[in-house]
């Protein structure tokens, strides 16, 4: 069985890569980059790994898609936060059924029907996309990450920097978490997560209770500081992860939506899933902080 990730350089699917790879035999997994430059970085990486393979595709090029999953039965798709998201998706989507894949797992986000959150809806309509065309299909909605938190740097400056009110409420998940559920479902039967769409939060708390869990492990007062939000948005531009004017408009309104709503729901079946205790916020912290 070949497992395709798309794309294999994201920092959510490089956790679900890893989990795939704990197990004792890993299945064959095919890594998609979007750059020749990025498939080189890959192979070089699991150079020593015989079941990786790779591949370069353009997700707004139908052909190079199918290229790339030519052969596999399962994908693994976290689309990027950019204008054409929505076409990107549909283009997997086509592929997967134009190369007769058996299931396709999808990395939504949670509460997508929001529609104040233009990504969120974006991904939303990419469900629906999914939905009616047919294909065996798994959809995870992951809350607001735990790896958002810079846990190391607000033990250093004891300060932790937020760009909306630390008051509100939140959702939260590790990653690994939810990697190890990809990487189940990934594995499973195509039978056995069908047509299904999970919520995965795995905590909830607001960001005072993130500084004081903070606190505690430092064993002194970490503070809570305000960002200026053009500030945060510009942050994850120079650090690579927001792309286009899209991705910036979207963070700007999800600062603005988080100042008076946060994004929970239930752990009920996050904790099914993993069968066993989802990880908290306070032990991400401590575990963050050994490493």
């Amino acid at each position: 069985m070949t497992i395709v990730i798309i794309p294999a350089t994201s920092r959510t699917n490089t956790f679900v890569i890893n989990s795939l790879l704990s197990f004792p035999r890993p299945p064959s997994i095919r890594l998609v980059a979007h750059t020749n430059a990025a498939r080189t970085r890959l192979q070089e990486l699991f150079m020593n790994r015989p079941n990786v393979s790779t591949a370069v595709a353009d997700l707004l090029d139908p052909l190079s898609l199918r290229n790339a999953l030519n052969g596999a039965r399962v994908v693994f798709y976290n689309g990027p936060v950019l204008t054409n998201e929505v076409q990107m998706g549909k283009n997997v989507v086509d592929s997967a059924c134009a190369m007769d894949v058996e299931k396709l797992v999808y990395c939504s986000v949670l509460h997508p029907y929001i529609s104040r959150l233009p990504h969120h809806r974006s991904k939303l309509e990419v469900e629906e996309y999914i939905f009616e065309s047919g294909l065996n299909y798994t959809i995870l909605q992951p809350a607001h990450l735990m790896q958002n938190i810079a846990v190391k740097t607000a033990l250093q400056l004891a300060y932790l920097q937020v760009p909306f009110s630390p008051l509100v409420t939140h959702g939260f998940l590790d990653l690994a978490d939810l990697a190890a559920v990809a990487a189940a479902i990934l594995r499973a039967r195509p039978s056995v997560h069908a047509r299904t769409r999970y919520e995965l939060i795995g905590d909830v708390a607001s960001y005072r209770d993130v500084a004081q869990w903070l606190t505690e492990c430092a064993r002194m007062p970490i503070n809570i500081e305000r960002v200026d939000r053009d500030l945060a948005v510009q942050r994850q531009v120079h650090s690579g992860r927001l792309r286009d004017a899209y991705g910036c408009d979207a963070l700007a309104r999800m600062i603005l939506y988080y100042e008076e709503h946060g994004l929970t729901g239930s752990q009920n079946t996050l904790r099914w899933l993993l069968g066993r205790e989802p990880t908290s916020v306070k032990r991400y912290i401590a575990r963050e902080a050994r490493i």
